[in-house]
């Protein structure tokens, strides 16, 4: 009896655990998914849509990721920087052609890039070939690919899935697994390809815009469908980024039910088209996405310039050079060198009785220095640019630092020329900037010291445009790497010009007159022009930091000052030491006031400059006002900006121009770049713009725009606003 018992106690537990593992094996049949393989930030794993072949000559598979907040994948196209994952069936049996069906991707926009991709959780469908239906399948799949968010890490992941043939319910049936229905809905956001869409891109040609380029299209079926344009996406050979789509309204007038959107073309060269280049053209609007190959049509003038030298469209390599030559020539006259000036006039005073030759080395090393300067700017400018920042012509003057050391420099230069410090030694107080530029050539360095005065002349050069100097800046920094070391290299050569004259004919110096008590005088004078620039510098540092941190930054400042002045008036050990150690107090005081300072927020509303009401900058309601009948005037401009400055006061203050821009019909809009500002620089980009002045006057007649030169003059402007109006009532209206 017991061993009855036993018998079928034995009995029983054979079956259950027949049981499970007939419940395991279809479980697993069923799931049909690897391990989560987990990386840093994000999880990923192979599924299958199917438990077995069920004699089909295609399997479907997906690779599932789990992305943690602010991290990403790419996208077939990366963009400006990426790549998508790479995919390696090496090893799988019974396994032919791969194919990834990609869904429609987000656009990123962070630090100047522009990268398409996907987040928090994706499934990219893949369907396999099978050679031999009746067989199983082995998959054996490497992945490599780039998670991104700030920062990007590569990673990799290996899976191995087995697909077990038809089962013996005959063949052409299949099972679907688990994983089939969340597969088919990453399929449904796959864009649709073929005839019959339910929208449509009916046309693609290029615009030219001067010196940039941008794509228009038009897209039909939108209001059919009952959907807005979220983004549509550029694919080509081309090494160029395309921007957000942006709707022309005006475009409209010819067939009320096709849309147009211009995309800006970034990064294109001056010399390359856009006419029939072929590119693949994704429509994605809501919950639609269309995908088309289409080739670019004939490009087209869209913007009209009364620049003389705002389009450069067919200029000659050789003739950017000649103004980027020109424009660097010209900045030895603008205002913003004078501080260097004053330190070259001494100089050039003292050289009167040098040595020839002595003359001659210390203004090539000053040239040198120039043309230094521009070299590491430009690899500022292209290491920024690499790295998806904005980039421009004087962006130094954004940053509170940058400002608030040229600001101890120039008081630091204007107490050296009044005499309130005396160096000893080189080996006293080597590494202050006086030292280095204006000290440093009574104890024979002349050659450092000229080398740095051309630097600093340099830096200080950057807030000053001049003509030929947009032209030349916009096109190298639109360009590769050697258009912007080219550029910047004639660039700094045109602004050492005349020092490469006087160091050609030394004699010249001799001109001067002989130095004197007269001299006294002249450093007065020239310490004040430097002071005065000191103070224009805390001006701007007031819109960067609020007036508080400037304040500080000054009272530092002065009492920097003051404490130098208190050294030189006694000779007794201790006090000197006190005082210079106070000194050195105040200006790090000044050096480090702007890292405990609250910027002030940005101005959202009106602005009253004068008699004239700028309104805050808002570029994507031009085409409205346009629409309306609006002459839209646009004003890009800087605290820092000195000619931006000149044109307002010798231009748009004018009366005949204020009275022209006080119109009911035009509506004047002011964007300020003094600090950082995104919105800005794209903007700028769109037309090949990389510094300011910038200014753009939009009208009926002009709908897309009529671009002014960097130095403005009274009758361009009225010009302009006569031809963007398309009549003569506002020029008649100031007469």
């Amino acid at each position: 009896m017991l061993r009855h018992l036993i018998t079928c106690l034995a009995l029983l537990i054979a079956i259950c655990l027949s049981s499970i593992g007939a419940s395991s094996v279809a479980l697993a049949a069923s799931d049909m998914a690897t391990d989560w393989v987990d990386e840093d930030f994000t999880s990923v794993r192979l599924i299958s849509a199917q438990t077995e072949t069920g004699g089909k000559q295609t399997l479907r598979l997906g690779l599932e990721y789990e992305l943690q907040p602010d991290w990403k994948i790419y996208w077939r196209s990366a963009g400006d920087a990426g790549f998508p994952p790479q995919l390696d069936w090496t090893g799988s049996e019974n396994a032919g052609e791969a194919n990834i069906l990609w869904p429609a991707p987000h656009r990123f926009s962070i630090f100047g890039l522009e990268t398409f991709g996907y987040k928090d959780h994706i499934i990219l469908p893949i369907d396999v070939a099978i050679p031999d239906p009746t067989q199983p399948v082995a998959i054996r799949l490497d992945v490599d690919y780039l998670v991104c968010s700030d920062i990007c890490i590569p990673a990799n992941a290996s899976f191995d899935l087995d697909i077990p043939a038809s089962s013996s319910a005959g063949a052409g049936t299949s099972i679907a697994s688990n994983h089939a229905h969340q597969i088919e809905k990453f399929v449904s956001k796959v864009p649709l390809r073929g005839t019959g869409l339910p929208i449509e891109v009916t046309s693609i040609s290029g615009i030219n815009q001067g010196d940039a380029h941008s794509l228009r299209l038009g897209v039909r079926g939108l209001d059919d469908a009952g959907v807005d344009i979220d983004d549509i996406l550029i694919e080509s050979d081309l090494r160029a980024g395309f921007g957000l789509p942006e709707p022309q309204t005006a475009a409209n007038a010819s067939n009320e039910d096709v849309q147009y959107f211009d995309l800006t073309v970034m990064g294109m060269a001056e010399d390359q088209t856009l006419k029939d280049q072929p590119v693949t053209v994704t429509v994605i609007a809501g919950p639609l996405s269309v995908e088309q190959n289409l080739v670019v049509g004939d490009d087209k003038a869209a913007i009209s310039t009364a620049s003389s030298e705002g389009a450069t469209a067919g200029m000659s390599f050789w003739m950017i050079g000649l103004f980027a030559l020109l424009g660097g020539l010209i900045l030895n006259v603008m205002p913003c060198v004078l501080p260097v000036l004053s330190i070259k006039v001494m100089s050039a005073l003292k050289a009167r009785e040098q040595d020839i030759n002595r003359v001659r080395i210390g203004f090539l090393a000053s040239a040198a220095g120039i043309i230094t300067s521009f070299w590491l700017i430009a690899a500022v400018l292209v290491g920024i640019k690499l790295a998806g920042g904005t980039i421009g012509w004087g962006i130094q003057f954004q940053q509170p630092l940058f400002l608030t050391v040229m600001t101890i420099i120039l008081a630091l230069f204007a107490l050296n020329m009044w005499g309130l410090f005396e160096i000893s030694g080189p080996d006293k107080l080597g590494n202050a900037a006086n030292d280095a530029i204006s000290r440093r050539e009574s104890h024979g360095n002349h050659i450092t010291s000229n080398f740095l005065t051309g630097m600093f002349a340099t830096l200080l050069a950057t807030p000053c445009s001049a003509p030929f100097l947009g032209t030349a800046v916009g096109f190298a920094l639109a360009g590769s790497v050697f258009d912007i070391f080219w550029i910047f290299t004639l660039l700094g050569i045109g602004l050492a010009l005349p020092y490469f004259a006087i160091a050609i004919q030394p004699r010249m110096a001799h001109i001067l007159p002989k130095p004197g008590r007269w001299m006294s005088g002249v450093k007065v004078v020239l310490g004040l022009a430097l002071i005065g620039t000191a103070v224009w510098l805390l001006g701007i540092l007031s819109v960067q930091i609020g007036m508080g941190g400037a304040i500080a930054v000054g009272l530092g400042l002065i009492l920097g000052c003051v404490f130098i002045w208190a050294r030189k008036r006694t000779s007794n050990l201790r006090p000197r030491f006190a005082f210079t150690s106070l000194a050195v107090l105040g200006f790090l005081v000044a050096l480090f006031a702007p890292g405990f300072s609250k910027p002030p927020s940005s101005p959202t509303a009106s602005s009253n400059n004068g008699t004239l009401v700028w309104q805050a900058f808002a570029p994507e309601t031009i085409d409205r006002l346009v629409a309306d009948g609006k002459t839209v005037v646009i004003d890009v401009t800087a605290e820092w900006c000195v000619t931006c400055q000149v044109n307002k006061k010798l231009v748009l203050e004018k009366p005949d121009v204020r009275n022209a821009l006080m119109q009911d019909d035009v509506v004047l809009m002011q964007a300020d770049w003094t600090r950082p500002d995104q919105k800005i620089a794209d903007y700028l980009a769109s037309y090949g713009r990389f510094g300011i002045p910038f200014n753009a006057v939009f009208g009926p007649a002009a709908p897309d725009g009529i671009l002014l030169s960097e130095l403005l003059g009274v009758d361009e402007v009225l010009g302009a606003l006569e031809d963007a109006n398309g009549s003569a009532s506002l020029a008649s209206s100031v007469q």
